[in-house]
């Protein structure tokens, strides 16, 4: 048999090779099952994955109470009196206004040009998201941007601005949820409050108030358009900026067509708005006057509500300050200070001497001195620099009589370079300004202004030694009256009259009157050997012409909520301290200081109306004080330099602190009507010798009147009487006059008398 038949070969080939390919086969198909199985398995996966993530990001999205509850960060603004702003305090500057106060004219531009589908889609608009895909893939980059209204301002409440699809998914998210939480007129009033228009300013209220000085309900079209084009990039088309302007220009007619477009405006209206320049009228920056007032003003705010509420919860801060006498305050303390200290660094090179050991003139030394130093260390390392510990600074505190109500308050010259608060944190002594509470104890223990006490030299033991105190001119005047006493600041009587009244008595009262610090009961006391703060002393003052009564100081009349709610309003804490009658005879004898005393330049410095005070200068002439009122007002002016050194000889009370008062109490005054002291009931004027100082007779030749309380018992002239066998001669003499007076006519005014 042949086995090399072709059949036969073609027939076990066919055979041996059938069981291999149905094996293939088999592979194949078990190969494609597994492929699906494992397509299916990562779809599954997938879809649980997908939906894992989805559910995740459900989670992170705001929940419905923050849905329903959003809180934008709103100024809190520092009114005045007058309610003019004074400071913001912000992280965000935004200023809530309603849709109904934000002109159609701006809504309808931030449609056109943001959202033209705005009160059309559900969130997310996907014809547009389609249409900017393809706009960005043509222009392969970043061309256009697809959010919505709607999804910026889920991007501006709840998301940051970092650019991401994790980002973009939340943002459409959170976009769906607010449409199915908000009206469209809801969300855009969001969105117009919220959105950032650059320098600073969120929301369109204080954009508008920042470029137009204006209120967004005053806005013009060719304004809303302007403001309008600013969202996209703020910084970038503000229209304060002059390098701006030739873009913001494009932009702005961008808006303008684009409304067109929608229809909202017409073509009229278009044409006009077109040949119209960029509208701008950028605001001043909130005036940066009163900072030590303000920070008072911060510190309480942030201790009571915490200052997250202070710089995000929109409070309304209504105060006693008089910003206009403020402004008057700051620039009379800078003026004068800058004199000042001219005249004390002159007085100090003065006294080195220096330029007698340099060889040159004393002119050429003043007028090129730098610092003590740069001349020669090694000879000077023991005397200050000048420059550097000598500088004078000032304090000032104004109060409403009446009501305790902080006018003006100033801490120091300059409060970027310092912001210690001399006015409430500086303990200084008080020098004579201290007198008067010297002497309002006196008036309630006996003395009256007719009082005489003997200005003489004594001799005091004390712990430290022999202690022979002297007046200011080193000068005695023998007998004089307390009036007196107080008008000169004679040092001797204020130190005599304490050590008949008591020192402790003294202590009581002052502590009585708000000075807090210890004071040892030493006759050093009665010329100001204690401590005080400015503020305590103005107040104290303020008892005398508020007829004995003392007004807490206070700064804040009341603190609102952004709906206008009252979460603080002052009430007034009035005490009683002295008798009407003896605040008014102080009040009398501090008019006299003012009058013709060591207060005189008041009057010169321009300031008229009646008024009292009193002059205080420490040791050494390191503080100079003058604390002084009107019916209506008290001030106190301290001036010194903090390290407790010397300003220089000669700088005193009138010198250094006057000059700073008179202008600070005329910008008060200026709308104040003038009021006259006027004395209480139990109060008598007096006729009284002026010679005896004591009650005149009818044969004194010099009479004076002067005030005691009703019931004070004064002696009466012995020395001037009608006297047995009295010759024509004495009389002419005692009478000082050369007319002819008979004895019946003495007799006469002595029965009248």
């Amino acid at each position: 048999m042949n086995t090399n038949q072709p059949g036969r070969i073609s027939f076990l080939k066919q055979s041996e090779t059938q069981p291999d390919s149905d094996t293939k086969r088999n592979v194949r198909g078990k190969r494609i099952f597994l492929i699906i199985i494992l397509l299916l398995a990562l779809i599954s996966c997938g879809i649980g994955m997908g939906f894992r993530f989805m559910y995740h990001m459900y989670k992170t999205l705001p929940s419905p109470q923050e849905l329903c509850n959003i809180q934008p960060s709103l100024v809190s603004k520092v009114l005045a009196r007058d309610s003019t702003l004074v400071h913001e305090f912000s992280v965000e500057r935004r200023f809530w206004v309603p849709l109904n106060k934000i002109p159609k004219d701006l809504q309808n531009a931030v449609v056109a040009v943001e959202d033209r589908r705005f009160y059309k889609h559900w969130g997310i608009d996907v014809k547009r998201i389609v249409g900017t895909v393809l706009a960005n893939f043509v222009a392969r980059k970043y061309a256009q941007g697809g959010s919505t209204i709607t999804q910026q301002l889920a991007r501006n409440v709840y998301l940051t601005a970092r650019k991401s699809m994790i980002r973009k998914i939340r943002e459409a998210l959170t976009a769906i949820q607010l449409e199915s939480y908000y009206t469209k007129s809801e969300i855009l009033e969001l969105y117009l409050n919220m959105v950032y228009l650059g320098a600073g300013a969120y929301g369109v209220e204080a954009a508008s108030q920042r470029y137009f000085s204006k209120s967004a309900a005053e806005l013009t079209l060719n304004e809303c358009a302007t403001l309008a084009g600013c969202i996209q990039l703020p910084e970038y088309y503000r229209p304060d900026k002059n390098s701006n302007l030739k873009r913001t220009n494009v932009r702005r007619n961008s808006v303008l067509k684009g409304m067109k477009k929608m229809r909202y405006i017409s073509k009229k209206q278009l044409a006009a708005a077109l040949r119209d320049s960029v509208p701008r009228n950028p605001q001043e920056p909130v005036s940066k006057n009163a900072p030590y007032f303000i920070e008072m003003v911060r510190q309480h705010m942030e201790n009571k509500y915490g200052e997250h509420i202070l710089y995000n919860g929109g409070l309304t801060i209504y105060t006693t300050l008089d910003l206009a006498a403020q402004d008057t305050t700051d620039k009379a303390v800078i003026k004068h200070l800058d004199s000042l200290q001219r005249y004390a660094n002159r007085l100090f090179l003065d006294s080195t001497k220096a330029y007698q050991e340099l060889g040159i003139t004393r002119v050429h030394y003043l007028n090129r001195f730098d610092s003590i130093y740069a001349i020669n260390r090694q000879r000077y390392k023991d005397l200050p620099d000048s420059m550097r510990l000598r500088t004078i600074h000032a304090s000032v505190v104004a109060l409403d009589v009446a009501t305790g109500a902080v006018r003006v308050l100033t801490g120091g010259k300059d409060f970027s370079k310092s912001k210690f608060n001399r006015a409430i944190q500086a303990r200084r002594q008080a020098g004579s300004a201290f007198k008067p509470f010297v002497y309002t104890v006196a008036i309630d223990s006996g003395y009256t202004p007719a009082t005489i006490v003997m200005d003489q030299p004594i001799t005091l033991e004390t712990p430290e030694g022999i202690w022979r105190p002297e007046n200011y001119d080193r000068e005695f005047y023998g007998p004089v009256t307390l009036r007196d006493a107080v008008k000169k600041s004679i040092n001797l009587v204020a130190i005599q009259v304490i050590l008949d009244i008591g020192a402790e008595n003294v202590i009581a009262y002052a502590h009585k009157a708000g000075l807090k610090s210890e004071m040892n009961p030493v006759p050093s006391l009665a010329v100001g050997a204690c401590e005080a703060t400015n503020m305590e002393m103005t107040s104290a003052y303020s008892i005398y012409p508020n007829h004995g009564f003392q007004a807490a100081p206070y700064f804040i009349e009341k603190i609102c909520d952004k709906n206008g709610r009252v979460l603080e309003k002052h009430t007034p804490e009035i005490r009683q301290i002295l008798s009407p009658q003896t605040s008014y005879i102080m009040t009398s004898m501090l008019t006299t200081v003012v009058r013709a005393g060591t207060g005189a330049s008041v009057y010169q410095l321009g300031f008229n109306r009646p008024a009292g005070g009193k002059t205080g200068t420490t040791n050494d002439y390191s503080d100079a004080w003058f604390v002084g009122f009107t019916p209506q007002i008290a001030c106190g002016v301290w001036v010194g330099v903090d390290e407790r050194r010397s300003m220089g000889y000669g700088i005193t009370g009138s010198l250094g602190a006057i000059p700073i008062w008179a202008p600070v109490m005329v910008a008060l005054h200026k709308k104040l009507p003038v009021k006259e002291f006027f004395p209480p009931s139990g109060i008598d004027v007096v006729s009284i010798c002026a010679k005896e100082h004591k009650i005149a007779t009818a044969y004194c030749p010099e009479v004076v009147t002067e005030i005691v309380k009703s019931g004070d018992i004064i002696d009466t002239c012995d020395v001037h009487v009608l006297k047995k066998n009295l010759k024509k001669g004495d009389i002419i003499k005692r009478f000082g006059t050369d007319k002819k007076i008979s004895t019946d006519k003495v007799k006469k005014r002595s029965l009248h008398f």
